[in-house]
């Protein structure tokens, strides 16, 4: 696993990736995003994210079904970083966090 914030900052991430699952440990302030590549689909990936203060998705789907990753955006204020994830379906999933980690390609 590596730290990504500091390569990853203000690009747009994880396009086309598929999102296959969100855990929450609220306890721990911890969420692994769980993301399957589009070059080999037998590739799982996880998104962990630490020191979780924000996090909210939403399934309203406004453009119909989807569960790929249209892009990402993530941005550091401080020692706060913030994340929107938009997927296909239109919906978002934002989070603020200290850390982040991906097990990535």
């Amino acid at each position: 696993m590596l730290d990504c914030l500091s390569s990853c900052e203000g690009k747009s991430l994880f396009h086309d990736f598929e999102l296959t699952y969100i855990v929450a440990d609220y306890r721990n302030k911890q969420v692994t995003i769980q993301l399957k590549s589009p070059r080999f689909p037998q590739n799982i990936h996880d998104l962990k994210l630490f020191g979780v203060q924000h996090f909210q998705m939403e399934v309203a789907e406004p453009w119909g079904k989807g569960i790929y990753v249209a892009g990402t955006h993530i941005k550091q204020d401080g020692s706060i970083h913030s994340m929107e994830m938009q997927l296909n379906s239109g919906d978002l999933v934002t989070a603020e966090f200290e850390r982040a980690e991906f097990n990535g390609e």
